[in-house]
């Protein structure tokens, strides 16, 4: 019996017949030339967030009968191409994936693409359980919006889109840092399995397994290393202040005081240092 209590080798459902998971090399797909779909800067953001702290959730899916057609996914794809630096033209970076492979003409290939993007087939938000269960996450990480937050109601400090740019830069910032630890842990992984291959004559030289305290540490000291690496390229980076005002006419004058457009949302600190200086 399986876990769902359902008798080993029952047939699948008829519903979900209609594709198989497969792998193939990214050059193998090509995008729908037609695909109506497009992303905002912000969302494209909060996208490439998300893949790379949860992986891909949630299928990409590709028609065989059309030469591999993406027919839903397509921005998923380019954030992969980009996190794998793909180059469309000349294939360059290939790499392997897992996609939903399905088998329709080009007609029904158009209407899936459609519905698979389509908000109106994807049901609405209860905003009152919406706004229950955003105190026990990160709104960032789920893909939501400070927009979204002021939707349903949510009362949080919230940060401005040059904040969420930096915390964008700090997060690619340390993608090298954890791109080395991964290649040392698999360097290691490979020294003791050719340790092992070799019995007696290499044993010596992976050592013996890491126990479960030897691998908390190793974590513990991977945070400290990422923390002292990330905090010493922030100091290179602009540090921010952020000024607020209860009304824009409050803002407009305050900006035209000073001789700069109202409508400016970023000042140089040192530039506003010396206009200060300049009116006193």
């Amino acid at each position: 019996m399986s876990d769902n209590n359902q008798p080993t080798g029952t047939p699948l459902n008829k519903y979900f017949q209609q594709s198989q998971s497969v792998e193939l090399q990214r050059s193998a797909l090509h995008f729908a030339d037609y695909n109506p779909r497009t992303i905002s800067d912000e969302g494209r953001r909060q996208l490439k967030r998300s893949i790379k702290r949860y992986g891909v959730v949630g299928g990409i899916v590709v028609n065989a009968q059309t030469g591999n057609t993406v027919v839903g996914g397509h921005q998923k794809l380019r954030i992969l191409d980009e996190l794998n630096h793909y180059d469309d033209k000349t294939h360059e970076g290939d790499y392997r994936l897992r996609v939903e492979l399905i088998d329709v003409d080009a007609r029904t290939e158009k209407q899936l693409n459609i519905a698979l993007n389509n908000p109106n087939v994807g049901g609405e938000w209860d905003l009152d359980a919406l706004a229950r269960l955003v105190p026990d996450i990160d709104y960032k990480a789920a893909g939501l919006t400070e927009a979204d937050l002021n939707m349903i109601g949510c009362d949080y400090l919230l940060k401005t889109q040059e904040e969420n740019a930096i915390a964008t830069d700090l997060d690619d910032l340390m993608e090298p840092v954890r791109a080395e630890h991964e290649a040392e842990m698999a360097a290691r992984k490979a020294e003791r399995e050719a340790a092992k291959a070799n019995n007696a004559q290499t044993a010596d030289l992976a050592g013996p397994e890491p126990t479960w305290e030897d691998r908390v540490q190793a974590m513990k000291d991977l945070k400290a290393s990422v923390k002292e690496k990330a905090a010493d390229e922030v100091k290179e980076m602009e540090a921010y202040v952020m000024l607020s005002f209860d009304t824009f006419k409050a803002k407009a004058a305050f900006m035209e005081r000073f001789g700069y457009d109202p409508y400016m949302k970023i000042l140089k600190g040192e530039a506003f240092s010396d206009q200060v200086e300049r009116v006193e």
